[in-house]
């Protein structure tokens, strides 16, 4: 049986997704970077036996799909729902196991993704950690949001000062950034996009054209995850399996494989 969840069930929510904490890490901190996340958000729960067995979740800021299940029924009914909804898929992120059959069903829908990239989930402990910080880090203010957003763009080839509607300007979080500036204007940043009871998750890194190969994102890498290490989460990160640069820099880090991911795109 399938149901929409609501507020009432945020704890039976995060009871399930904590029995699976680094595949859940999205869900998990859609509760810690928001204090209504149902606002944004549709969550739903499979039943069996009046036990949640599967969680789907819309997450509307971003229009991206995340599901967690061991059935293939359940996923199935996962999507058929969202579908049913209109709800728009712009991105299905999810480890391969559980990705893999989303694609299928959004495919039997006629939903087909533009591009998909295989990841691969890494994992950074204390011990292991190579810090490449120097300290010209800071951490993000309200007042970065303009020139987070300005960086963005020149990394997706899209003009610097374009008009950005206010859903994308609510999916930064200030506080979780680690940025780089020279003469004032962001040259490389990092961030955490995902936060658990354990660990926290490393995303969002970007080092502007003109100042590439210089070792900036190990820097706000390394930040970010003293930061972190500091409040006693592990570290994690997604990497695109053909982005070699970025493997060798993080695995320098001290970051280590532990599982594989899928990263599909919709037009």
């Amino acid at each position: 049986m399938l149901r929409e969840l609501t507020a009432s069930d945020q704890q039976l929510i995060l009871d399930y997704a904590y029995q699976h904490e680094l595949e859940n890490m999205f869900v998990i901190g859609s509760f810690e970077f928001s204090d209504n996340p149902f606002e944004f958000n549709t969550y739903l729960g499979y039943f069996e036996n009046d036990v949640m067995t599967g969680l789907g979740v819309y997450f509307g800021l971003w229009d991206d799909i995340t599901l967690h299940a061991e059935s293939t029924a359940a996923i199935d009914a996962f999507v058929d729902e969202f579908v049913k909804q209109n709800r728009p898929v712009k991105y299905v992120v999810a480890f391969q196991r559980h990705a893999l059959p989303t694609l299928d069903r959004l495919q039997q829908h006629g939903i087909t993704p533009i591009k998909v990239r295989e990841q691969t989930l890494y994992l950074l402990e204390q011990e292991n950690f190579h810090d490449c910080s120097t300290g010209a880090e800071v951490q993000g203010t309200s007042g970065d949001i303009d020139g987070i957003i300005r960086l963005g763009n020149i990394m997706e080839e899209q003009p610097a000062d374009r008009e950005v509607p206010e859903n994308e300007r609510a999916r930064i979080v200030p506080e979780y950034e680690w940025l780089l500036k020279q003469a004032g204007e962001i040259i490389a940043k990092a961030n955490v996009h995902g936060l658990s009871r354990h660990y926290a998750q490393v995303g969002g890194v970007m080092t502007h054209p003109a100042h590439q190969g210089k070792g900036y994102a190990k820097q706000t890498v390394s930040a970010t995850c003293r930061h972190w290490f500091a409040r006693g989460k592990q570290l994690t990160l997604f990497v695109n399996n053909d982005n070699t640069p970025a493997i060798q820099a993080y695995t320098r880090l001290g970051f280590q494989p532990i599982g594989e991911y899928i990263h599909a795109e919709f037009a």
